[in-house]
């Protein structure tokens, strides 16, 4: 009779919970592995479904296959690198018997390191491989700038080379040079971790510090960083061409004359210390590896550092008054070039030697300027107010201008989009806020001269339910925008009668909602079973998948906001951070101003592009902010819209007949039919558009220093200028007693889109345009503005530069006569009073007839949640006149130009 008995603990031996272990971390790792498979599949193909919705499928494939061939060309010199080294330290690794009390660690890693080694080494390689891979692939834009680059058709003052090389060749060499160093360099650390792990080095202890074997390859592995430390030298010479050593950026006397006699120095020292490494292979001793690497850093310290700062220290600071000026001379050529400035700027001293007066004076001021009275920056809760009509609306915080047509008169416009807002929806169901609520609807203008004298709100001459069009508008949806979900579902099959997409309220008062369904074609295909599976992954959302009403005619709209769709199509577009929207024959298109940069154009000035383009309207939020990067090439070569229904991209060649732009022609090579030419641009759009912002700020922050003409003045400095700040944001915050934004925070000043005569005489015409005040910011430089308008002369500075001797009022002076009026300050204090404030208005500065007309509208909003800015009263002043404080524009001109 057999007897049972319970399974005894000794039965899971050790080694099968050891077997069980690898299995379960076997496990682990594949799924690990498939689970990023999967989400690198997903990403991939959504990309492409994404791309095929917007007619641009090969921008796509041909970036992707760009980035797998960078991966795997140097994801895998990487891993054959490291993994040679590997392989041929095993073969020679030492034959020892660690110590089983003294190295207890390496005693047991000798145990467990043949069952490890293949696994070990094969993590380690493919670890190393992809990072180095990803890293790569990263940079696919100095891989396709290199590959397509074109002649500029210019050289350089100090090496005489064309400036594509700068520009498109020497990133690719740079980049090419970085990822062999960190090749050699990871290669030569998995060495020496691995010597020290199997005994081959020893940092304590008797006996040898490291193997023959070990020294050798370590001196063969060295020695190659010190041939790609040869190499670094050759192409540190021409970094020089962008050096900030000096007063300016570009070659100063101290690179000229010491930095690039030492760099060829320094590659002969290299190229030595590198063939003792490579003796020392065969040799193997200690000595020749230290005097090696001795010799090479002793003659970087004393020939690439010592020698340059005794050069600039005794040499050239002492006298860089007069040996800096041929290259300030070359800086100056360079940056006005490289920014657009070398042509187009037309000076003229503004000294009132013609002055108008009496009738003359007032028949100027008519046709002068439309002035503006309505503030885009401020007005857009006026705006809200009146135009939102429903919760689920609303505006961009600053309106944008543009001009149309009214009443046949060419009209300066503020026009802003009523978008749609998931903020205001009562019932956020995942329903609601992806299938109903999809759209805004309509825009919304008003002329900017002129304001409804009893209420002081905007005269619109677009907007309201049923809407009032004199700017006719077909297509008035906004499925994409600045303000758009995330995404929505859209779309019914043909011949189907229903209708789930709120499209507006009931223009006839009724309760009832009028209901649309989405033809424009530009959303992803969404109706199949897979599609709908990779975007519930994509999106984090089963809903996706589940929900009955999505059919087989659905699309999904996403990527919505206008910026970042032309991002996605031409990411190697630098874009301007004011996208507007503009009515072209009915449809409702947004404009992106796209640039093409760079920061290694020769003896041009490098200027921060965030710091040069910020301004109160960027640092309100009011337009994007710029990146924190320097450029000292910027061109606007491009003019992309999307329209507002379909979320058609289409980039168009801008300005090229009067300023080509090799880089353009660099991206369109590599990327053939993206970008259409300038005669593709439609007739009813080229009115609209306009000079962009963010590049005329970049280049009056420059006018500020690069107007002097002289190398010798503009090393004294003494002439320049600067932006100045805004005065309304500080008075505005006093006067209604919260902490005032005075001193060096204050924000710059904004350019102004407004039809204005550039000089004070000759026609007004459609221009942005700036004031800019002397060091010290108390009195008025000069004016720039540039025709905007599209056309021969778009894009024509004008400088006015007033006399350095006559003192005329900045922006900031006037804005405290104003302040200091008795007459205003106390209306200004009676208006703030009970549950009103008092907001400021753009103080705008406007040449007239030899002086300059200073124009601030002046608004109050009540305290409450909708309260809203109206216009009560209108302070002007003309020249050193005393300022006029009337309810009308007319009336405030009337008595400051009467002054005169």
């Amino acid at each position: 009779m057999s007897t049972s008995r319970s399974e005894s603990p000794r039965d899971l031996s050790f080694p099968r919970l050891k077997r069980l272990g690898v299995v379960l971390l076997i496990a682990a790792g594949v799924i690990l592995v498939i689970g990023y498979a999967l989400r690198a599949f997903v990403a991939v193909y959504t990309n492409v479904l994404w791309f095929r919705s917007v007619q641009q499928e090969s921008v796509y494939t041909h970036t992707f296959w760009t980035q797998v061939l960078l991966f795997v060309l140097f994801g895998v010199l990487m891993a054959a690198a490291v993994a040679a080294t590997l392989v041929v330290f095993h073969r020679s690794r030492p034959r020892f018997k660690p110590d089983p009390v003294k190295q207890k660690w390496r005693h047991r890693f000798k145990r467990v390191e043949p069952r490890l080694r293949t696994w070990l080494f094969g993590v380690i390689v493919a670890y190393l491989g992809v990072s180095m891979g990803n890293r790569a692939a990263g940079r696919w834009q100095t891989w396709l700038l290199w590959r397509n680059a074109v002649s500029w058709h210019q050289t350089d003052p100090q090496f005489h080379r064309d400036i594509s090389y700068f520009v498109s060749v020497y990133p690719l060499h740079r980049m090419v040079l970085t990822f062999l160093f960190r090749i050699v360099a990871t290669a030569l650390v998995a060495l020496l971790v691995a010597a020290y792990a199997y005994g081959a080095l020893r940092l304590r202890g008797t006996g040898p510090r490291m193997t023959k074997a070990l020294k050798a390859q370590v001196s063969l592995l060295v020695g190659i960083y010190l041939l790609l430390k040869a190499c670094a030298y050759w192409l540190d010479r021409f970094a020089v061409a962008t050096s900030n050593r000096g007063p300016v950026t570009g070659p100063a006397y101290t690179d000229v004359h010491a930095v690039l006699p030492g760099k060829i120095v320094l590659i002969v020292v290299a190229v030595l210390c590198a063939a003792v490494l490579f003796t020392n292979v065969a040799l193997r001793t200690t000595r020749l590896m230290v005097v090696g690497l001795a010799v090479m850093a002793g003659s970087a310290l004393v020939i690439g550092v010592a020698w340059p700062a005794v050069i600039q220290q005794f040499r050239e600071r002492p006298s860089a008054s007069q040996l800096e000026l041929p290259y300030i001379a070359r800086n100056q050529a360079g940056t006005l070039d490289a920014f657009g400035l070398d042509n187009d700027i037309t000076t003229k001293t503004y000294d009132g030697s013609q002055p108008l007066r009496g009738s003359a004076l007032a028949t100027q001021a008519r046709r002068n300027a439309q002035i503006r009275l309505l503030d885009p920056n401020r007005l857009s809760p006026t705006f809200n107010v009146k135009q939102q009509l429903q919760a689920y609306y609303g505006f961009k915080s600053t309106l944008d201008i543009d001009r149309y047509p009214v009443r046949n008169t060419s009209q300066d416009v503020a026009i802003a989009v009523r978008e749609l807002t998931l903020n205001g929806i009562s019932r956020k169901t995942w329903t609601n806020t992806h299938l109903v609520y999809t759209h805004g609807y309509g825009v919304v203008a008003a002329p900017t001269n002129k304001l409804n004298v009893k209420t002081g709100i905007p005269n619109f001459i677009d907007g309201g339910l049923p809407p009032k069009n004199q700017i006719a508008v077909t297509r008035p949806q906004i499925y994409y925008g600045q303000m758009s979900p995330p995404y929505s579902i859209v779309g019914q099959p043909p011949g189907s009668t229903k209708k789930l997409e709120f499209d507006h309220p009931s223009s006839n008062g009724s309760a009832r909602q009028v209901h649309t369904t989405y033809t424009g074609g530009g959303g992803v295909p969404i109706g199949s079973l897979f599609n709908r599976l990779l975007y519930a992954v994509k999106l984090h959302s089963a809903s996706i998948l589940f929900s009955s009403e999505i059919n087989k005619s659905s699309q999904l709209l996403t990527v919505r906001n206008p910026r970042s769709r032309v991002a996605a199509v031409a990411p190697w577009l630098t874009l301007d951070g004011d996208t507007y929207p503009t009515v072209v024959d009915g449809h409702i298109l947004w404009v992106v101003d796209g640039y093409t940069t760079s920061n290694n154009y020769p003896d041009s000035q490098r200027i921060n592009l965030r710091s040069a383009t910020s301004s109160t309207l960027s640092q309100g939020g009011a337009t994007v902010s710029q990146a924190n990067t320097s450029v000292n090439y910027m061109r606007n070569s491009v003019k992309a819209t999307v329209d507002a229904y379909t979320g058609q991209v289409t980039l168009y060649a801008w300005n090229q007949a009067a300023q080509p732009d090799p880089l353009l022609q660099t991206w369109e090579s590599a990327f053939p039919g993206l970008v259409q030419p300038e005669s593709a641009i439609p007739a009813a759009l080229l009115p609209h558009l306009r000079y962009p912002q963010d590049l005329f700020n970049v280049q009056r922050s420059l006018l500020t220093s690069y107007h002097v003409s002289s190398a010798s003045d503009f090393y004294n400095g003494s002439d320049f200028w600067k932006i100045p700040t805004d005065p309304t944001v500080a008075a505005t915050s006093q006067l209604n007693s919260t902490r005032p934004n005075r001193g060096s925070n204050a924000p710059t000043q904004a350019s102004v889109y407004m039809t204005m005569s550039p000089d004070g005489y000759s026609a007004a015409q459609f221009s942005l345009s700036t004031p800019l005040v002397t060091l010290n910011r108390r009195n008025l430089a000069a004016f720039l503005s540039v025709d905007s308008q599209p056309g021969p002369d778009y894009g024509k500075f004008t400088l006015l530069e007033l006399p350095a001797g006559e003192s005329v009022e900045a922006p900031a002076q006037i804005q405290n006569d104003i302040e200091s009026a008795n007459t205003i300050s106390k209306a200004l204090t009676l208006q703030r009073g009970g549950n009103s404030k008092v907001v400021l208005g753009n103080l705008l500065t406007i040449p007239l007839g030899g002086k300059m007309l200073y124009v601030e509208p002046v608004y109050t909003q009540a305290t409450g949640g909708n309260a809203f800015p109206s216009l009560r009263h209108v302070i002007a002043v003309y020249g050193n006149g005393a300022p006029a404080f009337k309810p009308t524009l007319a009336a405030a001109l009337k008595e400051a130009l009467g002054n005169a």
